[in-house]
């Protein structure tokens, strides 16, 4: 009886009457979708004014006192993700003549986001510190990381008695797209 009533008023009613309803289903459906990923990842998609876990960061690691790089990290949402969505971005180490750029993949650890991990995928700096992996802590407009790093001789070989201890916790602030595309450069 209500599917033939629905029908009937859906045949008597005015293509605007009709055109609306249209418009206020479209508007529904697509404020669940979005109240969905709020809730499901409110690191990548808060309520309006607060933080966000993506975006631009920089900061600074020292491998040594007389070695510290600039590092600068983009992270986004992974919208291409089976079950638990993690990050992709880029991140850029810069200093010591030794520039590099490439880009990340990582993942959140809690369902707020405020500890997450990011693998690297730089070039390979023969002779160099590189970064391996960095686990982080998220709060405001801080992130506070921990990487690890492995030395990579010249002919290309790791080699365990010639690893430094990895660097201490460096923070990370907010920063801008302008100041990541700017990169390594000086300035």
């Amino acid at each position: 009886m209500e599917t033939e009533r629905a029908r009937l008023w859906w045949r008597t009613t005015g293509p605007w009457q009709r055109g609306t309803v249209v418009v206020a289903l479209l508007a529904a459906l697509i404020a669940v979708v979005l109240a969905l990923r709020t809730v499901f990842a409110p690191w990548a998609f808060p309520l309006p004014g607060q933080p966000r876990l993506t975006g631009y960061w920089q900061g600074e690691i020292s491998y040594s006192k007389t070695d510290s790089r600039r590092v600068l990290l983009r992270l986004n949402y992974n919208e291409n993700c089976d079950s638990v969505c993690g990050m992709t971005g880029g991140m850029k180490v810069c200093g010591a003549g030794k520039d590099a750029s490439g880009d990340v993949s990582g993942d959140v650890r809690n369902w707020r986001g405020t500890r997450f991990s990011v693998s690297p995928y730089l070039p390979r700096s023969k002779g160099d510190v590189n970064i391996e992996h960095i686990d982080g802590t998220w709060k405001g407009d801080d992130l506070r990381m921990l990487a690890r790093t492995a030395i990579i001789d010249s002919d290309g070989a790791w080699h365990s008695d010639q690893q430094r201890p990895d660097p201490p916790e460096f923070v990370m602030h907010r920063s801008s797209e302008a100041a990541f595309e700017a990169g390594c450069a000086k300035g």
